[in-house]
């Protein structure tokens, strides 16, 4: 259901174990792939307490579970495009005084790796990219504490949308409004995922009809709207 060339990253990247040259192909164990797709969802619960930073992994990035995990995280740590309400939210969210929080990495919806977020760089010397006005982020980031534990083996039900994303935070719009040929275009694009915020849990809707149009405000009605999210020490223990 995920088509040829997704299942063929779910099996490169090792999540159906290695595999074994037989002639001209590549032959991978029946019942490794069996038990991958028995793997669980996770379970909402999960997801609510832990809040993740969700990365979907493309083809530009290819990870290797046979590979250490300082290795897998120079992988995926790197050049990530944020939307602009979603890098606010980051930084008021985490990364503060000695504030981090939990990022999770998926290939095909299946989990993959997990780490602790402690900070982030611009790369500046980043090549511009099409219809992105701020340059991408490099994560800092250390292991994963005991939160991990119940989502490693899992695979999360995510919608189509961006490669970087919050659980609980939308992850469709309707961006197909924007123009970008105008000079306004990111401003415009700024709105609409606004507006998807807006309308991502009850309590935003009620704000929005008495005219809540600052972003910080936004942020800090959808941080108290949201399941809390649990402080992470040093060692990962909430």
């Amino acid at each position: 259901m995920i088509g040829k060339v997704e299942a063929n990253r779910v099996l490169t990247t090792g999540l159906a174990g290695p595999g074994r040259k037989v002639g001209s192909s590549i032959v991978y164990d029946v019942g490794r792939l069996a038990e991958l797709l028995a793997r669980p969802r996770c379970t909402d619960q999960t997801l609510d307490t832990v809040r993740p930073l969700i990365v979907r992994l493309g083809r530009d990035r290819k990870l290797d579970l046979a590979q250490t995990w300082e290795e897998q995280a120079e992988i995926v740590r790197r050049n990530w495009y944020l939307p602009p309400l979603l890098g606010s939210m980051l930084d008021r969210w985490g990364c503060v005084d000695g504030g981090r929080f939990p990022l999770v990495a998926t290939v095909a919806s299946w989990v993959v790796f997990g780490a602790e977020v402690t900070g982030h760089t611009y790369d500046e010397g980043a090549p511009p990219a099409a219809n992105r006005s701020a340059p991408p982020r490099t994560f800092r980031v250390e292991p994963p504490g005991n939160w991990f534990e119940p989502m490693k083996e899992t695979w999360l039900p995510l919608e189509h949308g961006p490669a970087v994303t919050v659980w609980g935070a939308p992850t469709n719009g309707p961006l197909r409004e924007v123009d970008w040929l105008r000079v306004d275009a990111d401003k415009q694009k700024e709105r609409l995922e606004y507006e998807m915020w807006l309308r991502s849990a009850p309590v935003l809707r009620d704000v929005a009809q008495v005219g809540l149009t600052d972003t910080d405000a936004i942020l800090r009605a959808w941080d108290q709207d949201a399941p809390p999210h649990p402080e992470i020490g040093r060692d990962g223990a909430a």
